[in-house]
Formats: C-alpha cells, structure tokens, sequence
C-alpha cells in the first residue's frame, strides 16, 4: 500500500515537471517566433501594437496544455500545484518580454499576465480529472491548435513593394530637349495608418524598397523627396502575400528641371 501511494507520488511529480518544462519550453518559442511576425522594418509602436495582441492568444493554451498536464495524475493536489505552474510560466513569460525590448515603458500587462496565467492552469487542471487518460491528449490538441493559430497568422502577412520614380525635363536656351524618368533612390518610405507611422524603409539605387511582414490592411503609402523635400501619399490595401499579394506600387514624386545652358554658344 505504502509502494503504491509512493509510486502515484512518484508519477504525480514527474508529471508537475513535465507540465512544468513543457511549459516552460513553449513560453520561449512562442516568444522567440515573435519576430516571424514582425520584421524590421516595423517601428516600435508597431511592434508594441502586436506583441500585446500576440500575448492574449499565444499564451493561454500554454497554460491550458500546463494545468490539463499538471491534474493529470493527481486531481486532488494538481489544481492546487498547477496555479504556481501559471505564476511561474507567467512570470518568465514577462521576463523574456522585458529582455527583447517589448514592453511599452508605461505597462500593466503583468497585472494581467501572473493572475490569467495562474487562472487558467488551474481551469486546465480541473478539468483534467474529467478527462482522465485523456488529459495528455487534450493537452497534445491545445498545443497543436496553437501552432495551427500561428501558421495561420504567419499566412495571412503580407508585403508592399514599389518604385520610386520621377521625370526629370533637361532644358537647353529655355526649351524642353529630354524627359527622361529616373528612379529615385534613398527616398524615405513609410506606411501610416492615421497618424501612427507603423513600417519605414528606404528605395535602393534602382529606387524600388519592399516592406514584409506587414498585417493585413488599408494604409497610407508616404514617400519623401530628398531633393524637393515634398511627401507624396497614396493609398495602399495590403493584401496576403500567399494570394498574390499587394499590386506594385509606383510612386511619381514632383518632376525637376535642368538647365544644360544655351544650345549654341
């Protein structure tokens, strides 16, 4: 009898360091495939914006997949185990947020992250006995439902891509003798969506830039003149990248003159 009772206890803390790693494991690497859905170009309120929708709904089946694992094996003690498997998950959830740089300077979100954290591995916990020997399952689908939510996320990104270009007139004793149109190249490129610029780059020598990883959406399409130091907006849809993606964009910013002196001199 006391074999027994020492053999479940012994069952019941492997599965706590099960739930506990497994977690753990899952934390890092839906923190670190962050950057899969933001590139560089983002800027930082960009990235602030989707980091917090990114944390609602990567994090929870994490604690799920913990708590069903963690009340497995011991549906007395698991649901009171499992929520400092949450806090714990939680916590190191905010530490990695803290040391990439993606946490807004003024923030609350651990008043949200260590209490949903510890709620939710307990709900997975309780509901564990329920499914008896099939909690590892359960917890195997939340996981997999996971990684099926972010391929779907990753797959519906899209890019923008474009030239940036401009007539240039050569004049020669006051008349018009070309019009040659030239890109133009270190040209600043922005999308905005109201007034928050959300993604910059710049055009190359050939003037064309392309900005990925991009959420789907209207914007508006800025490019400044480093000569004329004018802004040209346009509207932009971006669309899935997978279905074809966003038409090219072709940018004409205001035309120059230049003087080759008289013809006959």
């Amino acid at each position: 009898m006391a074999r027994d009772a020492t053999s479940h206890e012994g069952g019941a803390v492997v599965v706590l360091l099960a739930a506990t790693l497994g977690g753990l494991l899952a934390v890092l690497a839906s923190l670190l495939g962050f950057s899969l859905l933001v590139g560089e170009q983002a800027t930082e309120a960009e990235v602030m914006r989707r980091i917090g929708e990114y944390v609602y709904w990567s994090q929870p089946p994490i604690y799920i997949m913990a708590g069903l694992l963690a009340g497995a094996r011991d549906p007395r003690r698991g649901p009171l185990r499992a929520p400092i498997i949450g806090l714990f998950l939680g916590a190191v959830c905010w530490l990695m947020l803290r040391r990439q740089g993606l946490l807004p300077p003024a923030t609350n979100i651990i008043a949200y992250l260590l209490p949903a954290a510890a709620l939710i591995t307990l709900v997975g916990a309780m509901i564990a006995p329920l499914l008896r020997e099939r909690a590892g399952t359960a917890a195997g689908a939340v996981i997999v439902i996971a990684i099926g939510a972010f391929i779907y996320a990753f797959l519906n990104l899209g890019a923008i891509s474009g030239v940036v270009q401009r007539e240039v007139i050569q004049r020669a004793g006051g008349m018009t003798t070309a019009m040659n149109t030239v890109p133009v190249a270190n040209a600043p490129v922005v999308l905005v969506r109201g007034d928050t610029v959300l993604y910059e780059a710049r055009s190359n020598n050939a003037g064309r830039f392309h900005i990925s990883q991009v959420a789907l959406g209207a914007y508006t399409l800025r490019v400044g003149d480093p000569v004329t130091n004018t802004v040209v907006s346009q509207p932009a849809e971006v669309e899935r990248s997978i279905t074809g993606g966003t038409k090219w964009q072709t940018v004409a910013l205001p035309s120059i003159t230049r003087d080759a002196g008289r013809i006959f001199e």
